[in-house]
């Protein structure tokens, strides 16, 4: 079964700080980072509570970053080689690029689709916006 991927709780508190205020299915208590999920219909934003922080999934924030900051996310699936002379693919790793009016940022190897997603959605957040 496909489940949701969630922004981290750190990351949770950044898109707070920059003004985040969508609302959400899920939350993170404030007071111990513990995640918690409402049922279906329940929505949240950040202007109601002062002990939680609403718990966005990465596709939400990475949409909200597109449309409200002109920011766009992109990730790639590329093979990782270990030795360059026999050209041996070990598997797979995913790389970033953030697109900008002016700019692409590019980082590279991250090991899994979300970590990517999460690590340029902590990247806008904190060097972008």
């Amino acid at each position: 079964m496909i489940s949701e991927d969630y922004v981290s709780f750190e990351t949770a508190k950044l898109l707070k700080e920059k003004g985040f205020d969508e609302n959400c299915a899920a939350l993170y208590d404030v007071r111990n980072g513990e995640f918690r999920q409402k049922q279906t219909g329940y929505v949240f934003n950040n202007s109601q509570w002062d002990s939680f922080i609403t718990a966005p999934t990465l596709q939400m924030v990475m949409k909200w970053l597109r449309e409200v900051h002109n920011l766009f996310i992109v990730i790639d699936r590329h093979y990782f080689v270990v030795d360059k002379i026999s050209h041996i693919a070990s598997g797979f790793k995913y790389s970033i690029e953030i697109k900008t009016i002016n700019t692409v940022y590019i980082y590279t190897n991250y090991e899994s689709f979300e970590e990517a997603c999460e690590a340029a959605i902590k990247y806008c957040l904190e060097n972008l916006i």
